[in-house]
């Protein structure tokens, strides 16, 4: 089986190869592939693996072509000047042609079901498509006048950021606001500029569309620019990406720089909210994890805030190498590595071809073979190909989609084979149970896929399977999160199996075990094999207000009088079960302790016999009161 923790997926999306007359066109909003042969243009969707066919009549040179975000509306540009739209169900069509006529059309996005933004060399320009009436309309909604060079646009979040100058790094984004009801509208975000890769001295420095993208980590959007070092430098630099966030009340900010080592052509994707950079020359992919941080602690303003979950900070030595202004230095997290290899049909695919296009987030085409990939990540592979702590792996899979079985098997592996120090135990236990709304690995999941196996385990003694579950019940307790009884019972069973009262008597005594009902009466029931444990069990139900507990525990002991007695000094003879009183002194044969139970609940107390137990109980108490 292969080591490769990155591969393509199994069934990939084929379609028709790109030749000069099939163009292949890429809607990154809708992922779907447009292959235009003539009239004919066949449409492959990769969320739903569908495919469909379509005609549009004079297709001639398609530029460029996408569905609306409902596939009501087809936008197609045919020439520089327009956009032509045609409604689908009845095939009327309306072409629009930029304000300005001077203006050509770069490109175009749908932001949702039946508004578009045409951006052209001299600005961006808003419209509604509106399908009611006798035909089929554009309607201007908002424009902004701006030189554009080249933009980029990000679907997920429906930011459009453009560039107005010939060096590039001056950028503006704009940002489409899509409401549940009434009209859309178009914000524009406050410009800045980036920096500009180090150019030699006869060579004018420039960024290129090429070298945007617009990814999203854990929900937050970021600018990536690739600087690779210009002709002449490739001896003394190497290549590097900086990240940008791109917050909405105020100019984006650097906050990454990733050191890549190398030179030559790259691509990037986002996996499982890793940042993966392929290296064609070496046929070769490079993981960055920029959640975490791996020398403050996670309250440092350093470090870069991706998620409202409570993520520690991961600490793994060097792959944060400084901290500069608040823009913190990484490498990569492995040795650069290959993608599995990938063969269809059994013939095997060129990697890293020369004609791969990667597009975000994790679509991989290869429009010479006619295929569309999703890059995925193996979870369990880069678990067992990290070279770091065992806490730090474990912070490493949290910020993973599908670490749940990666993490219980780890925790498994070292605890059932002892292969870990408690200590090193515990702090992966705190990391799991720190996370904020911890669904994912619950304590069902450690009960059923740790602790279970270990204490099947006969090899393990009674003393290890009691420290480690004495230390989850403390890593639970540190973050306040309540403690499912069967940890509670499992290790009251092991410690009693062990005759180890003691160290039972201490964890009680000093509320290691927390305070409940059931817990008490576990305790209560070992007063035969260990007496004190009677007392223990009263404290903690007196702990928790638990009066009728009290009289009933009392009253198992065969404490009558006691039990009334505890009723009438605290007021709470409504919680005791006068009934069972006069059923248990009934039972010691003690006819002086029956009589004085019968005539309390008779004359002295407040509820009268008669409210003790039903009318047949009550005759039969009455009847023997008299013999007596």
């Amino acid at each position: 089986m292969s080591n490769n923790m990155l591969y393509l997926s199994e069934n990939p999306i084929k379609f028709e190869p790109v030749t000069k007359s099939t163009p292949v066109f890429y809607d990154d909003t809708n992922q779907e592939v447009f292959a235009v042969a003539g009239e004919k243009v066949t449409v492959y969707n990769s969320r739903d693996k569908s495919k469909h066919e379509i005609k549009i009549p004079r297709a001639g040179n398609i530029i460029s072509i996408k569905y609306s975000l409902d596939h009501k509306l087809l936008a197609v540009q045919k020439s520089n000047q327009s956009v032509e739209f045609i409604e689908i169900s009845t095939g009327r069509v309306h072409t629009q042609c930029c304000r300005k006529g001077s203006g050509n059309v770069i490109g175009f996005n749908w932001t949702c079901q039946n508004e578009i933004v045409i951006i052209n060399h001299q600005g961006i320009e808003f419209y509604h498509i509106s399908t009611t009436g006798n035909k089929l309309t554009a309607d201007f909604i908002k424009s902004y006048n701006v030189n554009v060079y080249w933009y980029v646009y990000s679907p997920q979040f429906c930011v459009l950021v453009i560039s107005s100058t010939l060096a590039g790094n001056l950028l503006h984004p704009f940002h489409f606001k899509i409401p549940q009801h009434g009209a859309s509208s178009i914000n524009k975000l406050p410009k800045f500029q980036v920096e500009l890769p180090c150019s030699g001295p006869e060579e004018r420095s420039g960024l290129l569309e090429r070298e945007i993208s617009i990814i999203t980590i854990h929900g937050k959007l970021f600018l990536a620019i690739m600087k690779n070092p210009r002709v002449g430098q490739e001896s003394y630099k190497t290549a590097e990406i900086s990240l940008y966030v791109l917050p909405q009340d105020q100019p984006a900010y650097k906050v990454a720089t990733l050191l890549l080592g190398i030179t030559g052509r790259f691509a990037l994707n986002c996996v499982d909210n890793m940042i993966v950079v392929h290296h064609q020359n070496s046929k070769t992919s490079m993981m960055f994890d920029i959640c975490w941080d791996p020398t403050t602690d996670s309250n440092s303003q350093n470090i870069i805030q991706l998620s409202t979950t409570k993520m520690p900070p991961l600490v793994i030595p060097n792959f944060s190498l400084r901290n500069e202004n608040g823009v913190r230095t990484y490498r990569p997290i492995l040795q650069p590595m290959s993608i599995a290899p990938f063969s269809y049909e059994g013939r095997p695919c060129e990697m890293y071809s020369s004609s791969w296009v990667v597009f975000q987030p994790d679509i991989v085409i290869d429009a010479k073979l006619g295929f569309l990939w999703e890059l995925k990540l193996s979870v369990f592979k880069l678990s067992t190909q990290m070279v770091c702590s065992k806490p730090s792996l474990v912070k490493l899979l949290l910020h993973r989609k599908n670490y749940r079985n990666t993490i219980l098997s780890t925790l498994r592996s070292l605890i059932t084979t002892k292969s870990a120090d408690l200590s090193v135990i515990g702090v992966m236990f705190d990391i799991i149970n720190s996370v904020i709304d911890n669904v994912i690995v619950t304590q069902d999941d450690m009960r059923e896929e740790v602790f279970s196996p270990m204490l099947n385990k006969d090899e393990l003694s009674v003393d290890y399977k009691v420290s480690i579950i004495t230390e989850y019940i403390r890593s639970l307790r540190l973050n306040k999160l309540r403690v499912n009884y069967f940890y509670n019972e499992i290790l009251v069973q092991l410690l009693t199996r062990s005759d180890n009262f003691y160290k039972l008597h201490q964890l009680v005594q000093f509320q290691v075990l927390g305070d409940s009902g059931p817990l008490a009466c576990l305790l209560l029931s070992l007063a035969q094999t260990y007496e004190p444990a009677f007392l223990l069990g009263m404290d903690m139900l007196r702990r928790l207000g638990d009066d009728k507990g009290i009289g009933d525990a009392l009253l198992s002991q065969g404490a009558v009088t006691e039990a009334v007695k505890y009723a009438g000094s605290c007021n709470k003879e409504d919680k005791l079960n006068g009934g069972r009183c006069i059923e248990e002194a009934l039972r010691t044969g003690d006819n002086g302790l029956f009589y004085a139970t019968y005539q309390y609940f008779k004359t002295g107390s407040k509820r009268g016999i008669e409210n003790v137990a039903d009318a047949e109980t009550t005759a039969l108490f009455l009847s023997l009161f008299n013999e007596v």
